[in-house]
């Protein structure tokens, strides 16, 4: 509903006519009152309005409403940017959608009439800057995350598989996993293979896969002394040891 014809503060302090629709060049006269200025008779119309007047109608000259929407956004976007920056995938979701939601209030609210802009304002820029954020946060979390379980998925040292229960009367011929993996070094350091000297554990984890096998105790004495298998048994021999380098060399 329009605001009546009649004198009001035209924002200058100064009562001016307002004749329905917009204002007019008519002035109360200085040191007039609003009561004096009110009781005055209403002055001819203006044909023409008020050139390049910028100013609005007294409805909208009145007080600024409470902008609760813009606060609503405010309060949202600051919810948000707290659960976007907590690192783990469901709070960062949940920020996120908070956040576009105090986006679109903020931005409803921004487009209020006779309300304050500030807490849409600010809504709006918090959203943005929450949401940017909270994806670095993330993003660097994730990353040092994945870094740290990489770290952790390389052992520090050469596993050795558990050493199989030997019957008592095997004890005393079949070398130890200790023996055979020196022997296992020799044997390679007369191929010229020395590039496994710097693995830790390696040779003590091949010797453990040599007494873990099926080869006879006859075989792995040969292979404790440093000297290779010959016979029925050395395509087995090879078997393991492939095995072993495999199982036994983290690269």
């Amino acid at each position: 509903m329009s605001t009546p014809a009649g004198w009001y503060d035209d924002g200058s302090g100064r009562q001016r006519w307002w004749d329905g629709t917009q204002w007019t060049e008519n002035y109360a006269p200085a040191g007039e009152g609003d009561d004096g200025a009110a009781s005055q008779a209403a002055p001819a119309q203006s044909d023409v309005p008020y050139p390049g007047t910028s100013l609005a109608s007294p409805a909208s000259a009145g007080p600024k409403l409470t902008p609760t929407l813009g606060f609503v956004g405010l309060g949202l976007a600051v919810l948000g940017t707290i659960l976007a920056c907590i690192p783990t995938v469901a709070t960062f979701v949940i920020g996120g959608v908070v956040l576009l939601a105090a986006l679109v209030v903020s931005l409803i609210a921004v487009f209020k009439k006779n309300t304050k802009k500030w807490p849409s304002v600010v809504g709006i820029v918090l959203s943005v800057v929450g949401g940017i954020i909270g994806a670095i946060v993330f993003s660097v979390v994730l990353f040092v995350s994945l870094v740290s379980t990489a770290g952790q998925g390389l052992p520090s040292a050469v596993p050795v598989p558990p050493a199989s229960e030997q019957p008592s009367e095997n004890a005393d011929s079949r070398p130890s996993p200790e023996s055979l993996g020196e022997g296992t070094r020799m044997l390679l350091h007369d191929g010229g293979i020395t590039q496994y000297d710097d693995v830790p554990g390696f040779y003590l984890c091949t010797g453990q896969y040599f007494y873990d096998s099926e080869l006879s105790d006859e075989a792995l004495q040969l292979v404790a002394a440093g000297a290779d298998i010959t016979g029925p048994e050395r395509d087995l021999a090879i078997q393991v040891a492939a095995e072993a380098t495999m199982a036994c060399d983290p690269q």
